[in-house]
């Protein structure tokens, strides 16, 4: 008798700010029901206990009362906000034992907190972009980017605005961290019905088809595509079958190579935008290159706007 696979088990840090509730939104439209398990985590800070020492001061009575209430009222509302995304994960059909939730006390700092946690046995980490909607806040100042830094040992998705959660673009250069995507991609959301596109950029001189097109897109994507010496081919022919053997259709994996010479991080939000892609898998040096972009001016506030509504999975 074959045994049954453990759910992918998924933490989601949860503040009950809007964007973190289009994070669960995301989560509950992207993953399986059948083999999922989610862990909505929400760091609580005991603001009271700080100041409870001021109690024994008469002229800091009054303060304390209002202290304590309010305490007391941001505690009733995070736990009603939870029981709130329990009962939409249920109505995504999710089952009750699918879904825990954790309410610890901040012990190291939210970021801090959330990364110890991630290492009990985790697949991936879910985030709401919060802070500003400018590229630049949310990479010096957001919690989320906090993460980004600190959890190197799992992916941590970071969804932004309401993204499409059925259809993933997997910018792929072929790369050991590039293959890592596609494996984690294939695990999480494979026996789906997920639209999903590798998405290759290469610079002129190894263009390998014949006219004038900047595109390449092959027309019958089921093995390793001809691209001479080129070794891109090959692997993504193997990226393919990884996908397969993960549970995607073939008619669900679609493959594009693009001749880029510069701008890549803009040419990757450009494609999944222009194509509905509502997830990009992106390596961290491909998140590094579209930062470095951002700073030294070639990416332009049309394209941030375009990246407010994307799930950024970041390998």
């Amino acid at each position: 008798m074959q045994e049954t696979a453990p759910p992918n088990k998924i933490l989601i840090a949860v503040d009950g700010s809007e964007q973190s509730l289009n994070a669960i939104n995301y989560a509950a439209n992207l993953f399986p029901t059948d083999r999922t398990h989610f862990v909505l985590f929400n760091v609580q800070t005991q603001l009271f206990d700080l100041f409870s020492d001021l109690g024994a001061y008469p002229h800091f009575k009054r303060s304390m009362t209002g202290l304590k209430r309010w305490t007391t009222e941001q505690k009733s509302e995070i736990c009603e906000t939870l029981d709130n995304i329990v009962a939409h994960f249920r109505s995504k059909g999710f089952p009750e034992e699918a879904i825990s939730t954790m309410t610890p006390t901040k012990m190291l700092g939210v970021a801090q907190d959330i990364v110890k946690e991630s290492y009990n046995g985790y697949e991936a980490i879910i985030v709401g972009r919060t802070g500003t909607s400018r590229f630049k806040d949310w990479v010096l100042k957001s919690t989320a980017m906090k993460l980004v830094a600190k959890v190197k040992h799992i992916p941590i998705i970071v969804v932004g605005g309401h993204p499409d959660a059925k259809n993933m673009l997997v910018a792929f250069n072929g790369s050991h961290e590039a293959m890592k995507g596609v494996a984690y991609a294939g695990s999480l959301v494979g026996r789906s019905d997920h639209r999903l596109q590798l998405y290759s950029m290469i610079n002129a001189e190894k263009k390998f088809w014949e006219g004038s097109s900047p595109v390449y897109i092959p027309a019958d994507f089921n093995g390793p595509i001809d691209t001479g010496s080129f070794e891109l081919g090959q692997q993504l022919g193997e990226a393919r079958q990884r996908l397969v053997d993960a549970g995607l259709a073939p008619e669900q994996i679609s493959a594009k190579i693009s001749v880029v010479d510069r701008e890549r991080g803009y040419r990757i939000v450009e494609e999944a935008r222009g194509n509905d892609y509502g997830s990009v898998v992106i390596s961290r040096r491909e998140l590094i290159t579209f930062i470095d972009e951002y700073f030294i001016g070639r990416v332009s506030d049309k394209v941030l706007k375009l990246a407010d509504e994307l799930a950024l999975w970041i390998i």
